[in-house]
């Protein structure tokens, strides 16, 4: 790739490429990141899109808090089993609404650490509320 063909205007990402130089030698140059400057509008509104079709699902209790975190964290049963420390065939009965309201705290706690959130999070992801941003204790 030459250097004029590896410019990206895009401050928001930058990257370093290794190009041809006008003088036919070959070096790093700094520039902006092109997946960012033309699809991260895209990625956003999926990603958008694929929380409020999640949600819809908990409403309905099609699904867990659990699965909808591990949908967002693109894990499978299996990879979740593992980093929570379960047997699969548990992890597959969290993902449904009847189990997920029987788990003890410790439990709890375990899947909030892998989703890198608070339990607070995770059960608040029950419909009506942001299951990102914790609600504030109440008095």
């Amino acid at each position: 790739m030459k250097e004029k063909e590896g410019f990206v205007d895009c401050p928001e990402q930058q990257m370093i490429l290794y190009v041809e130089k006008e003088d036919g030698q070959f070096g790093p140059m700094q520039t902006g990141s092109f997946i960012t400057k033309n699809y991260i509008d895209d990625y956003f509104d999926k990603r958008k899109n694929l929380v409020s079709s999640l949600r819809e699902k908990i409403n309905q209790q099609e699904i867990s808090p659990v699965e909808f975190f591990m949908i967002l964290e693109d894990l499978t049963p299996k990879e979740l089993s593992a980093r929570v420390r379960l047997p699969l065939r548990k992890v597959k009965k969290h993902l449904l609404p009847v189990h997920f309201e029987k788990l003890s705290d410790d439990l709890l706690q375990r899947y909030a650490s892998v989703f890198n959130i608070t339990t607070v999070q995770l059960v608040g992801a029950i419909p009506g509320q942001d299951p990102l941003i914790a609600e504030p204790a109440k008095p």
